[in-house]
């Protein structure tokens, strides 16, 4: 049986989802222990500890993937701040520290080559159309 604060945390996701996250739990304990599966000495500490490391990773890979589909959302042009000309967006890398450690955040950086300067998105800031 599981505690009521698990099952809300399962209630937020598809019976699909879960069905790949027990999947992958299979995957993981048949690549960590082999086809005889766990040894009986291990210990509820050190099966928490594994479970750990992979729900730290699972989540940097979900942080990523949302980041990177964010990002896509803003390969729109923007008008400069400054002279209202239109700027296309590069792509500016920089480490940016969660409770997980340091991950690469992948961000949009507009320059406008008539000001001579950058500047990111503001959410106020509606996109203008590409010509």
């Amino acid at each position: 049986m599981m505690s009521e604060a698990v099952e809300k945390r399962r209630a937020r996701f598809s019976p699909e989802v879960l069905a790949k996250m027990q999947e992958l739990g299979r995957m993981i304990s048949a690549e960590t222990y082999g086809k005889d599966g766990p040894p009986v000495e291990l210990t509820w500490a050190e099966i928490e500890d594994l479970g750990h490391e992979i729900g730290k990773l699972t989540a940097t890979e979900f942080d990523q993937t949302v980041q990177r589909q964010q990002a896509l959302r803003f390969d729109q042009t923007r008008a400069c701040p400054q002279c209202d000309k239109p700027c296309s967006p590069s792509v500016k890398h920089r480490d940016l520290t969660t409770r997980d450690g340091t991950a690469d955040l992948s961000e949009p950086e507009f320059h406008c080559v008539s000001c001579e300067r950058s500047f990111f998105p503001s959410a106020d800031q509606p996109p203008t159309r590409r010509k």
